[in-house]
């Protein structure tokens, strides 16, 4: 099945009322939708069967390693970069290490209480990486990204995870020392940690949404960098998720349209999985948006033309509203 769906952040929808989701969700139909993805811990079933009654299906998410909030109340979850310090904030984001088994547990915890009380239709992972602001470290005009996590428990599993000893030391010369000798079995461990967590997770949601797909976000890197930095390594993932939504916003990385087909095609030759990939809509001013209707056409034929893609989801799915994209996106479905 073809996706066409449109990502709701959660005040778009959590205060809706009946009617008003009734409204809302008849004209994503009118643009050609199929489905809507939402992400949060609890849902209103209420929208949830209006979208179903409106022929829309329903798609959860879970917020894999990202809460600011748990940072504040477990300074441990926090990141540490290789020169010993906290990852700094960077806009909204810092990230949450994903060894941490007891709060990795708490996560699936909630998929499991999410999938048992909700008709969804399929789970979307989100953040299912090591920490990086990838929207800003990934861009040319920027440092390098910062490696992480170097903290105490992080090594220590790696220790037990490698079977060596990591000589004493400061943070720095220890992940100096990894990053030296052992950076091999380091990038297998950081891919190890993710691809566990997913296995986790599709266990769940095979138990309790048997049937439907589990989809993960994954970074617009190159396969390279995306093993190293984030711990997503598509050809170990491609045992668990059964789709792959790669997060293409070409405007927030200062990219064109047409790089999009090179990351596709990059993704589709580690994977048999079916991409489907978040599209930017129309990015904010700070992102150099708005951009033009010939550029928003570009940017749904390099995926809707693509062999491998099975749709695409519109980020944010709210700004199908303006200036015509919505629209748009009908004209070129119908052909």
């Amino acid at each position: 099945m073809t996706i066409i769906g449109a990502y709701l952040g959660l005040p778009d929808w959590q205060c809706w009322s009946s009617t008003r989701a009734e409204a809302e969700l008849k004209r994503y139909k009118r643009y050609g939708l199929n489905a809507i993805f939402a992400e949060a811990d609890h849902y209103p079933g209420d929208i949830i069967q209006i979208a179903h009654d409106n022929g829309l299906s329903f798609v959860g998410g879970l917020t894999c390693f990202h809460d600011n909030d748990a940072l504040a109340h477990n300074p441990k979850l926090h990141p540490v970069c290789r020169d010993g310090r906290r990852r700094p904030q960077m806009n909204w984001y810092i990230g949450i290490t994903p060894t941490c088994q007891t709060y990795a547990q708490s996560r699936l915890d909630v998929l499991k209480q999410m999938t048992k009380t909700y008709k969804l239709d399929g789970i979307w992972l989100d953040f299912i990486r090591w920490p990086l602001h990838w929207e800003r470290e990934l861009r040319d005009d920027t440092p390098a990204p910062l490696e992480s996590s170097f903290d105490e428990r992080t090594l220590k599993r790696f220790a037990d995870y490698a079977a060596i000893d990591i000589p004493a030391g400061a943070t720095r010369q220890q992940a100096d020392w990894i990053l030296r000798v052992h950076r091999d079995k380091w990038i297998d461990f950081k891919c190890w940690i993710i691809t566990d967590f997913v296995a986790q997770a599709k266990s769940i949601v095979d138990t309790y949404l048997k049937g439907k797909p589990l989809g993960l976000d994954i970074v617009p890197a190159k396969s390279q960098q995306r093993e190293d930095l984030l711990g997503q390594r598509l050809s170990e993932l491609s045992a668990h998720a059964d789709r792959f939504s790669p997060m293409l916003y070409h405007h927030v990385l200062g990219l064109s349209p047409g790089w999009m087909t090179e990351i596709l095609d990059e993704l589709a030759a580690q994977t048999d999985r079916p991409l489907v990939p978040f599209v930017q809509v129309d990015p904010l001013p700070s992102n150099g948006g708005p951009c033009s209707e010939r550029e928003w056409e570009k940017v749904l034929n390099a995926v809707l033309s693509h062999g491998n893609c099975a749709g695409l989801v519109a980020f944010t799915g709210d700004m199908l509203h303006a200036h015509g994209r919505g629209p748009s996106l009908e004209k070129l479905l119908r052909g």
